[in-house]
């Protein structure tokens, strides 16, 4: 068997740092910020994360997830549709910075998309999800920065509660993680404490890490950014409740997909309900801002 060890010198360690963790996520694929989130925002999130989970529970809603490989675990999806503390968690400045400096400069300027905001709760007892890639479903793959994550953490992220297990320097491989057995990939934990964040480029090679804890849970909030002519997970303008959008920012309704500007064309939505087409972003500043980038493009 192949065994592909991780990067070479010092990895990353949690820091306050942000030009460190940018240099990290450059030659490791990831780096982990401290102090992401206030205290305040993390009590608040870890509280209203662990009610919505309850109701669903009770509601018989919890489903086993292809993705871990016990129904020991529990996720949770458009989080955004919960509570305004997730909602504003899809504009956070510092997620803003992250996604652009690993995203990098798009056609016309115009503004990335949120791909999916969910959560993911290890519990004692649960297995490790195994390592993967986060545009391992992208045929044929590309190589280059399409995803770019942040995973806040809402507890202490260590190795015995399963903290996210990743492969420093698999972003710079060129091709994607090889699953038939022939090859073992070294994986460290990821650790910091609760209100860090890691980020990510998504060709990084990484995976949620079994927790081994006897009364611990660790719980994290996923968020992931992509190129404006990618398809997030979902069409957003049909899956939330337009009330609980109704005091969302332009940025982050831009972010959520309620533009009708793609590419530079603009493409009104003719027969969305009133409610939802209420929301949509004019088309006025996205057509402007790509066309203060062309200005600068031809006097460059």
């Amino acid at each position: 068997m192949q065994i592909i060890p991780v990067s070479e010198g010092p990895l990353p360690t949690a820091t306050t740092d942000r030009e460190q963790v940018k240099a990290d996520v450059t030659k490791h694929g990831y780096g982990i910020l401290k102090d992401a989130l206030s205290p305040e925002q993390v009590r608040l999130m870890r509280s209203v994360l662990s009610r919505e989970i309850e109701k669903e529970e009770k509601a018989g809603n919890i489903k086993e997830s292809y993705t871990d490989r016990d129904a020991t675990n529990r996720r949770l999806a458009i989080l955004m549709d919960r509570h305004e503390c997730f909602r504003d968690l899809v504009e956070d400045p510092m997620a803003m910075e992250m996604a652009q400096f690993i995203l990098g400069p798009s056609y016309l300027n115009e503004p990335f998309l949120l791909h999916a905001l969910s959560a993911n709760v290890t519990r004692p007892g649960s297995r490790d999800m195994g390592i993967h890639g986060d545009t391992d479903y992208i045929l044929p793959h590309y190589d280059a920065p399409l995803f770019a994550r942040v995973i806040w953490f809402l507890d202490d992220f260590d190795e015995e509660v399963g903290a996210t297990r990743v492969v420093p320097g698999s972003h710079r491989l060129g091709h994607l993680p090889i699953k038939d057995g022939s090859v073992r990939y070294e994986s460290v934990a990821a650790e910091g404490p609760a209100g860090s964040a890691l980020i990510y480029d998504g060709r990084l090679y990484h995976g949620t890490g079994a927790n081994r804890s006897k009364d611990r849970e660790r719980a994290g909030v996923i968020a992931g950014y992509i190129h404006p002519w990618m398809r997030p997970m979902g069409f957003f303008p049909l899956l939330l409740d337009p009330e609980m959008m109704k005091g969302a920012s332009e940025r982050c309704r831009q972010l959520l997909g309620y533009s009708t500007v793609n590419i530079g064309f603009d493409q009104p939505w003719k027969y969305a309900p009133a409610e939802i087409d209420a929301l949509r972003v004019s088309h006025a500043r996205p057509l402007e801002e790509m066309r203060h980038q062309v200005r600068q493009d031809e006097t460059a």
